[in-house]
């Protein structure tokens, strides 16, 4: 099952018609640059909570008001991923110019904060761009005293296996890319990155270098948002996934089914997962204490997490056999479509991840996830979300969508209308949202 192609129709996988999730998002309205101050973006409410009356469900305020709309006691989730200079101007040796982007790292590590200390030498999965590159050939880059070599070792269409090495030894390459490398902006801002760029393209809380791509919706958090959020006991823990550039790829095909999601690693500490499981337990009990994921990053690794529990209490495949999380594009819709209200609640799928942890004396968890979150999809542990506006059928779209469904029924047009009309700023750079589920 976990070895089918993503392309076949399996009687789990929902219809769902890519054209169903266009809009028209005009030129101007993408935020090219960052706002002067991070908590001065709009926030627009949208609450398909039951208990809210219709003329309530949409509200407009600002980030910087975040913690008003937050209750006591809620859980926020955020991604603490940074983003490394991944973006490298190269020449060809006949004197041409070349472009790298790095991806993902291969050796001496899939794991970026180790192949970012690497010296000497570190392989990456990387997008080339540039004409006539062939397997073989090598692209160099030099700043004063410092050079940089890549050379080709496979490659397939636009993506290369690019083994880097430079001198001096003994630099990181995290080093290298610092000194050499560009913020790698989303192809929609068309512009050059700037110094300005570096700072504000990544989370206050950023703490774990891997992501290609920020993660959006944490970059409207200062300083001053968090201490309010403290001051009203709203609690905060962080998981760690590295956003990579599929996060920008357009949707393949006209059926969702056609279309391949990329996979994105994840770290998750032992601690954070025992906390999320307690959090869901009260919230099972009482229904006061949501769970809120800051961007769609983190809502993915949160119910990647749950569906994991799900395969390690049904001793699916070869889950229970593993090391390392694995959840691929259609799990949790083929799970609950073999198990439906036979699924376990969210706080004891966390206990079997922790067990299994336990059992294999692993403190943070680790793995891939290509999880495809589209409408039709039953949300497991996320209440809330906090997400910028994004491209027009794009599989964040199909997330929001699916996020904001009632009664079978998605009201996403109703407040990407409501954006356009309020004159929101959209994508990476634009305006928030809070998004409460049914």
């Amino acid at each position: 099952m976990q070895d089918r192609q993503h392309t076949e129709k399996l009687p789990f996988i929902p219809t769902i018609h890519v054209e169903d999730y266009q809009y028209t998002l005009p030129k101007e309205r993408i935020a090219v640059y960052p706002l002067a101050e991070r908590d001065a973006s709009k926030l627009l409410i949208a609450d398909m909570r039951a208990h809210t009356p219709a003329e309530q469900q949409l509200r407009h305020s600002t980030f910087r008001r975040l913690a008003d709309e937050i209750p006591q006691g809620a859980l926020l989730i955020a991604n603490d991923s940074r983003v490394i200079a991944a973006r490298i101007l190269m020449q060809k040796m006949t004197g041409g110019s070349a472009e790298i982007l790095c991806l993902q790292p291969v050796s001496p590590s899939t794991d970026p904060a180790l192949t970012l200390q690497a010296t000497k030498r570190c392989q990456w999965q990387c997008m080339i761009g540039g004409r006539k590159i062939t397997v073989g050939d090598t692209l160099t880059t030099k700043r004063e005293s410092i050079t940089l070599t890549a050379m080709i070792i496979a490659k397939d269409g636009t993506e290369a296996l690019v083994e880097f090495s430079w001198q001096p030894e003994e630099l990181t390459f995290a080093e290298m890319l610092e000194r050499l490398g560009h913020i790698p902006l989303p192809p929609y801002i068309k512009r050059d990155d700037d110094d300005t760029d570096k700072k504000r393209y990544q989370t206050v809380y950023a703490a774990h270098d891997g992501s290609v791509a920020a993660p959006t919706a944490g970059l409207h958090f200062t300083e001053r948002v968090l201490d309010d959020l403290a001051n009203k006991d709203v609690l905060r823990a962080h998981v760690t996934l590295h956003v990579g550039a599929g996060t920008f790829k357009p949707m393949s095909g006209t059926e969702a089914h056609e279309h391949t999601m990329h996979e994105e690693r994840i770290f998750v500490g032992r601690e954070v997962i025992a906390q999320l499981a307690g959090q869901c337990e009260q919230y099972e009990r009482n229904g006061e204490v949501p769970i809120i994921a800051v961007g769609t990053t983190s809502a993915r690794t949160l119910e990647s997490l749950y569906w994991w529990g799900v395969r390690l209490l049904t001793s699916d495949g070869d889950a229970r056999k593993r090391d390392a999380l694995e959840i691929r594009q259609w799990d949790a819709f083929r799970l609950h479509h073999t198990f439906g209200e036979k699924l376990p609640p969210s706080n004891a799928a966390l206990r079997a991840v922790l067990e299994w942890m336990h059992s294999k004396q692993i403190d943070v968890l680790t793995g891939e996830t290509q999880i495809m979150i589209a409408p039709g999809y039953t949300f497991a542990i996320c209440q809330g979300l906090i997400t910028n506006f994004h491209q027009p059928a794009s599989t964040l779209m199909l997330l929001v969508a699916a996020f904001l469904t009632v009664s079978g029924d998605s009201k996403w047009r109703m407040v990407y209308d409501a954006a356009l009309t309020n004159n929101y700023r959209f994508l990476s750079y634009g305006d928030s949202s809070l998004l409460w589920r049914a």
